[in-house]
């Protein structure tokens, strides 16, 4: 069965940490992106670790030239277990961030170096979807720990996840926007994570909500 990734975007810190601990039974990572972290600052993803002892990944779709990721990527990896990049810019700037990734595992701290193919809303089919197929391809030849492809679209989901080759595969679209569980399932294995964000946080008992999506799971 795949995993359980909470996306925690919500604006205030003790709201987020009370939402963290109280679902930590439930969740195996947490995800935060740039709201929170706009909203607090880079520590919080400490404070968060800290509470929980859940791997953190930040999602902030890192999407610039190469000189440009590689230093958000140092900062960033500098609290968080991994980071999500986007794909369309090209081989040289995911390298980029791969490279500061590499840095931390030579010392024994494992970073990972998430690639979003494909988007989960129903925009990302205009510009996206038509190239998505080739930023598969790239995160197979770049060996890039995991990818985002979504959960809203399962036969992509699929055709990504097979592209992909040895990527772990975080699916978002389940939950507030209407991705099917069920398809989704078909298609994830152990190694894989689906996300679910405002189903359990915007929840009256995200804790409630977070163990009944782990049992669906």
């Amino acid at each position: 069965m795949p995993k359980l990734m909470l996306a925690l975007d919500v604006l205030d810190e003790s709201e987020a940490i009370k939402i963290s601990e109280e679902t930590s039974e439930y969740v195996d990572c947490i995800k935060i992106g740039y709201p929170l972290v706009l909203a607090t600052d880079l520590g919080i993803i400490k404070r968060i670790k800290e509470k929980t002892n859940k791997e953190v990944i930040c999602d902030f779709k890192v999407a610039d030239i190469p000189a440009t990721n590689e230093k958000i990527a140092r900062l960033t990896l500098n609290y968080a277990d991994g980071i999500i990049c986007q794909g369309f810019v090209g081989l040289d700037s995911v390298k980029a961030i791969i490279n500061v990734a590499e840095e931390y595992k030579q010392v024994g701290n494992s970073k990972k170096v998430i690639m979003v193919t494909e988007m989960s809303h129903e925009g990302a089919k205009s510009f996206m979807q038509p190239i998505a197929n080739e930023i598969a391809k790239m995160a197979g030849k770049l060996n890039v720990d995991g990818i985002v492809a979504p959960s809203t679209r399962p036969t992509r989901l699929k055709e990504l996840k097979e592209i992909a080759n040895n990527a772990f595969v975080i699916s978002p679209g389940v939950g507030a926007q209407g991705g099917d569980l069920q398809e989704v399932l078909k298609v994830l294995d152990e190694n894989d994570y689906v996300i679910v964000g405002r189903a359990i946080y915007l929840n009256e008992n995200p804790k409630e909500s977070a163990k009944k999506y782990k049992e669906l799971l």
